[in-house]
């Protein structure tokens, strides 16, 4: 059965190809908060500039598209779109080009023109102002998506201060207001962009954190600049940026940004949408798709939450950081949509412990089968602690994350969401880090992944169905150990033809889906990399139709 060595081989090659891809700890979403209706030019990038001249060509070349949305309102959300006619899974709703875009919040020391982290002892210097710069050839040097010469000429009056590393980091957090405020000269169309959205000022005054957070980090640190802006202005663009901007950029990259009509999409914990921003493009443009089926009417939503997270996580931080009570039918529903994602384990009878009333944080938890009750504090102390050493675990021991599974079982349901992040790094760890490669791990070990990313896809269906990214991802993980159990099981006859017919069929099925949907990523992203590898292993899957004749 030698002949069956070659799609084996040039499979799993493809696979290790992928496995730089999604070796992190964090699995954090991208925030979902802002979105844009075409009306700002792509070709705004600097006066004059080769990279606008490309765009403005690229812009008049493009047909104006038809928009399948409209614009509402209603007393709850506020404006809000719906889908005016039926939009297929994949089909794209929204391309923007960005309004700004800046350092996160918080950030370590990065690149101002490509946003990536920075080693302190090897950075460019600025020509101009001497801020960090990754070299001085970054593509994001002279773009207003990056390092633009307004913000180069601005910033050259308060060169930073190298000695004091940190003082540099903090002023970090006033860059992207500040280049918010720069637009007001520098484009007034994107200004009136940015300036229509929401800040919602009055209840963050009344939190008594935020305004004077603000204060510090913005507006005092423009005023020790010599910048001169009104105050509540400064606070006006810190609430618009709270309340809309994206996290935006691959693996490394620290960066948010603003699109226009984007912003107006409501937030569902169970998106009907994803999306992709264009990290290189001059206008970085973002890509709104529908991961579902839309009808006419439909509202179309996105998760401003990590959907990998339980009710009480997600709802406390839209509270804190989006400013509303999510009460969507996720959030409504104890069980989450039947994923059990929050679900303790009764510690009398194994049965599911779920919250009394998951709109109200102080409500009991209860037993499903018994009438075992913990109060809400107690849960919230249980999560605490269970998330502190989960956050411990080193993002690529396997052994760990499987410790901590372990430990637990009696504790939290299989489903979940710590279970289901432990999960979701042990999907992407196994085959791909030392000790665990594809090619040489033992058959329990091949078992274990499959199993853990069908659990994964169990959830995934219900919480992120259609298009979304962590299907994709999932669906390609899960492939791989199939093939070489296949592969192996073949070669040792231990496998009949009409079965491998079969099996080949499920995996070139999750090929397939995974492909797709991981087509829609920028190609240089570990996704669109993935994406390609996935289609790489499906053309050559096709050698065993030699052997057992056509798998379709």
């Amino acid at each position: 059965m030698s002949e069956l060595t070659v799609p084996e081989t040039e499979c799993l090659s493809d696979h290790r190809r992928a496995s730089s891809i999604m070796n992190k700890k964090s699995h954090k979403k991208k925030k979902r908060r802002g979105r844009n209706d075409g009306r700002n030019k792509e070709n705004i990038i600097e006066a004059g500039s080769e990279d606008g001249k490309e765009a403005e060509a690229e812009s008049e070349a493009k047909p104006k598209k038809e928009l399948c949305y409209e614009i509402k309102h209603s007393d709850v959300m506020g404006r809000y779109i719906a889908a005016t006619k039926d939009i297929k899974p994949g089909e794209v709703i929204i391309e923007a080009p960005a309004l700004a875009v800046g350092p996160c919040s918080g950030c370590a020391l990065i690149c101002l023109g490509c946003y990536r982290e920075l080693d302190e002892g090897n950075l460019t210097k600025c020509t101009g102002c001497k801020w960090p710069l990754c070299s001085s050839k970054c593509f994001g040097v002279g773009r207003y998506t990056g390092h633009s010469t307004y913000e180069c000429d601005t910033l050259k009056s308060v060169p930073p201060d190298y000695s004091r590393l940190e003082d540099l980091k903090d002023s970090y957090q006033a860059l992207m207001p500040l280049r918010c405020l720069l637009l007001k000269k520098a484009d007034p169309d994107k200004w009136a962009a940015v300036s229509a959205m929401e800040a919602h000022n009055s209840v963050r005054r009344e939190r008594g954190d935020i305004f004077p957070m603000n204060d510090r980090n913005v507006v005092q640190r423009l005023k020790s600049w010599n910048l001169e802006y009104d105050e509540d202005e400064v606070h006006t663009v810190c609430g618009i940026l709270e309340v809309n901007a994206f996290e935006v950029g691959g693996t490394g990259a620290n960066a948010r940004a603003l699109y226009d009509a984007a912003f107006l999409l409501a937030h569902d914990c169970t998106p009907s949408t994803t999306h992709t921003d264009a990290e290189r493009a001059p206008a970085r443009t973002l890509t709104v798709r529908a991961a579902v089926p839309h009808a006419p009417g439909d509202i179309i939503t996105l998760c401003y939450a990590y959907t990998l997270q339980g009710t009480l996580r997600r709802r406390e931080h839209l509270r804190l950081s989006k400013f509303f009570e999510c009460a969507c039918k996720r959030c409504s529903d104890p069980t989450e949509l039947g994923t059990y994602a929050s679900a303790f384990r009764c510690p009398r009878c194994s049965g599911r412990v779920l919250s009394s009333a998951p709109l109200t944080a102080a409500a009991p938890w209860q037993c499903e089968n018994c009438p075992y009750e913990m109060p809400a504090v107690a849960v919230q102390i249980l999560i605490k602690k269970l998330t502190d050493e989960f956050e411990q675990i080193d993002a690529n021991d396997v052994q760990g994350f499987e410790n901590f599974l372990t430990k637990y079982r009696n504790v939290l349901q299989d489903s979940h969401y710590l279970c289901l992040s432990a999960k979701h790094s042990l999907s992407q760890l196994y085959g791909k880090v030392t000790d665990y490669m594809i090619h040489e791990m033992p058959e329990e070990k091949l078992h274990r992944k499959v199993e853990i990313c069908r659990d994964l896809m169990k959830v995934f269906d219900l919480i992120e169905p259609g298009y979304s990214r962590l299907r994709g991802i999932t669906l390609y993980e899960l492939h791989a150990p199939l093939m070489v159990l296949t592969t192996r099981d073949f070669e040792r006859n231990a496998i009949s033809k009409e079965n491998l017919r079969n099996r080949l069929k499920e995996i070139v099925s999750y090929l397939t889906q995974s492909a797709l949907i991981l087509s829609f990523e920028p190609r240089h992203t570990p996704e669109g990399l993935m994406a390609s590898a996935a289609s790489d292993a499906l053309r050559k899957i096709k050698t065993w139709e030699q052997i057992i004749g056509k798998i379709s």
